[in-house]
């Protein structure tokens, strides 16, 4: 091993000896400080018995994290949902038959300006085919059988190099600290707390591919904030960079969470019960688009993986789907066979039922990415 990495594992240890030192007072340390720490010391835990260079990596990781703080609340650009049917759902009402706060602790007092959170289990608004739920808003008619018996061509290699790179759009796109049946007006719905926002449903679902043996990228660059318009743009270019860099990559995944609304007011909470757990519904968006002044010639590869991941996790986890939605814009799906958006919950969601969802949604990537031959 040589010195940098002895170095780090020194460095490492001594953090671990003093947060075992730190829980005698622990108690007087708030919960969310105390499950940051936590988290912290377990990636330090883990670079203990990585191989040379892992606990430099790790503790480089560390040293990454930004601060906490909040970006502008410019709501989304896309327009992917929204009047999808649905069932179960109801408003909490005030007082004290209101559900209790997902992270355990009292929610915050209700405020004026802010509304009801319905939690709702959202319906496929189509009909199966093969298993499979579209909701088709693009100016094709698609033959959603032909497709999905077509084998997309990703070009995947049994290989430890980085196959799939996990990005963000819109980086800061945040989720909530708790339920409550309903929201302050002044709840951030976005943020640059990487602990808060996609980074950390990212990460989830990058560790279960790492976990299957699949190599991958998570890059946590900021594309919506100081300024949103243009953040396609922009992300665009960490993506073609990264491919340079990484020319083994074959997927991209452009990790989002969706904002709902209903009536005027009242914000909706896509959730499902998986395993006795409550998860943030997902929605898979292809681009079937190809123009002159937005080419996308190789858009029907694209729609085949998105079809087999759809199926997979409809397959494996019943509802926590949405319809797999078919756009005409592009969202960078042009630059390799096997990139989509994601959306992950919504902005009234819990950042808990969001991490779940994209453990989830990474272990059945994983199984899907092994049978095209990632594994």
């Amino acid at each position: 091993m040589g010195k940098t990495g002895k170095r780090a594992l020194k460095r490492s240890a001594a953090v671990l000896l003093a947060a075992s030192c730190f829980t005698i007072v622990a108690g007087q340390i708030p919960r969310d400080t105390l499950m940051a720490i936590g988290q912290r010391m377990a990636i330090l835990s883990a670079g203990l018995q990585q191989p040379e260079g892992g606990a430099v990596a790790l503790s480089g990781r560390l040293e990454r994290q930004p601060s906490g703080g909040s970006a502008p609340t410019t709501s989304g650009s896309r327009q992917p949902s929204g009047d999808d049917s649905s069932h179960s759902g109801s408003a909490a009402p005030d007082g004290a038959d209101s559900p209790p706060s997902a992270s355990g602790s009292e929610p915050p007092p209700r405020a004026e300006g802010g509304g009801d959170v319905v939690e709702e289990t959202l319906t496929t608004g189509s009909s199966f085919v093969q298993g499979i739920a579209t909701k088709n808003a693009s100016s094709k008619t698609i033959d959603v059988a032909a497709e999905l018996a077509q084998k997309p061509d990703l070009g995947l290699a049994n290989t430890e190099e980085p196959q799939v790179l996990i990005m963000h759009t819109h980086t800061t796109e945040a989720y909530m600290t708790y339920y409550a049946g309903y929201y302050n007006p002044d709840d951030p719905s976005r943020s640059s707390d990487n602990s808060r926002n996609v980074v950390a449903v990212g990460e989830a679902l990058a560790e279960a591919l790492r976990g299957q043996g699949i190599g991958v990228i998570h890059d946590a660059t900021v594309h919506d904030s100081p300024k949103y318009t243009g953040a396609y743009e922009r992300s665009a270019a960490t993506v073609k960079a990264l491919l340079e860099q990484y020319p083994s990559i074959r997927v991209v995944l452009d990790l989002h969470r969706d904002a709902i609304m209903r009536g005027g007011s009242a914000k909706v909470k896509p959730t499902v019960e998986i395993n006795g757990k409550k998860a943030a519904q997902i929605m898979l968006i292809s681009s079937v688009t190809d123009t002159a002044s937005v080419p996308h010639p190789d858009w029907e590869q694209n729609l085949r993986f998105a079809l087999r991941l759809q199926s997979a996790v409809h397959n494996q986890y019943p509802e926590l789907a949405r319809p797999l939605y078919l756009v005409d814009s592009r969202y960078n799906q042009h630059l390799t066979h096997g990139s989509l958006l994601v959306e992950v919950g919504s902005d009234s969601n819990t950042l808990e039922e969001a991490v779940y969802s994209g453990q989830l949604l990474g272990i059945t990537l994983g199984q899907v990415l092994g049978e095209l031959g990632a594994s």
